[in-house]
């Protein structure tokens, strides 16, 4: 009996580093101090969450239900170190993908545990049948994938809201797309910018921060945007550039950190297309920015509808663990 409560203690322990990990990467990927960490936040609160299921899984396991195999609990003590491995990897690794490869394996390994748990607490043999606990957690991570999904496929815009109240904001920000040429706005790109432009004219934002970084010897995509806009006869001493940005989340850092807060802004509109709003408020959100989002017109075919909310799906889940965005 001393032997599996020290076998399920480790998975207790190794569990809770993991999630510290979790919180840390998150926070450090958002240049955030933990001092600021909220439970209440999606992200805090899913992998919280998991952490919190995995504990009472184990002390019924320890308690409830004395008889198991010792080599079940080993194996399940061995997956739960791994699924900590990865998720240290992490924060000791630079690039991007790398990093969305190393969450993947993390958050897999510590589904497989959590599942594993759960079924020699209820399972008469009391040991780990592999097979079947892989075929349970992909069944349990199709149906939370398939509700993500859904959830940025039905997600509305604040544009008719805006316009019926009379709301203003202190910016409305145009999120950055492809640059065609070099210097001409890709037809996704020229729908947020008209979209951002339509937000200025009825004056329900005053200036329009403009973001996105470019290639060697090109415009950036905010210096494309910009140059649009004066053709439009907006005056340039209201539009604010950030061209170094190559992501959302860093994008909305530099937002945070060099206009919201320095300026005390109340709240600023995000403009994108609509299977990407779900995403940018998250993390506006996270970074303790009042945001309301709108939608570009940008017209999209079945099979374009479904990759952009498959893409993103994948995306707010790295966000919500990892905070890579």
């Amino acid at each position: 009996m001393k032997s599996k409560i020290y076998i399920l203690s480790v998975v207790i322990l190794s569990s809770a580093v993991s999630v510290f990990l979790l919180a840390f990467t998150r926070y450090s990927n958002q240049n955030l101090l933990l001092s600021k960490y909220s439970f209440f936040k999606t992200g805090n609160l899913i992998s919280g969450g998991l952490f919190f299921v995995i504990i009472v899984l184990a002390l019924i396991n320890i308690f409830m239900k004395p008889k198991y195999n010792l080599k079940s609990l080993v194996v399940i003590s061995i997956i739960s170190f791994f699924g900590l491995f990865f998720s240290a990897l992490i924060n000791f690794t630079i690039e991007r993908e790398t990093k969305i490869y190393f969450g993947a394996i993390s958050l897999a390994l510590h589904g497989y545990v959590l599942i594993s748990l759960f079924n020699l607490a209820v399972s008469r043999s009391k040991k780990i049948h592999y097979f079947s606990n892989a075929m349970y957690l992909l069944i349990v991570a199709l149906i939370g994938f398939v509700g993500n999904v859904m959830q940025i496929y039905y997600f509305k815009d604040d544009f008719a809201n805006l316009k019926s109240m009379n709301v203003k904001a202190d910016a409305g920000v145009i999120l950055g797309a492809a640059v065609w040429g070099g210097k001409r706005p890709s037809p996704v790109f020229r729908e947020r910018i008209n979209k951002g432009f339509e937000l200025y004219e009825n004056k329900i934002v005053q200036k329009l921060v403009l973001t996105g970084g470019g290639s060697p010897g090109e415009l950036s995509e905010a210096e494309v945007a910009k140059n649009e806009l004066i053709k439009y006869g907006v005056n340039s001493n209201n539009l604010l550039i950030e061209n170094q940005s190559i992501s959302t989340n860093e994008q909305i850092q530099y937002i945070r950190d060099n206009l919201y807060f320095r300026y005390k802004w109340n709240k600023i509109i995000i403009i994108s297309d609509n299977f990407h709003l779900f995403r940018s408020s998250e993390i506006c959100r996270f970074s303790g920015i009042n945001v309301n989002c709108v939608s570009t017109d940008t017209p999209r075919s079945a099979e374009g509808v479904l990759n952009f909310c498959i893409k993103e799906s994948v995306a707010v889940l790295f966000f919500w663990f990892f905070g890579i965005g």
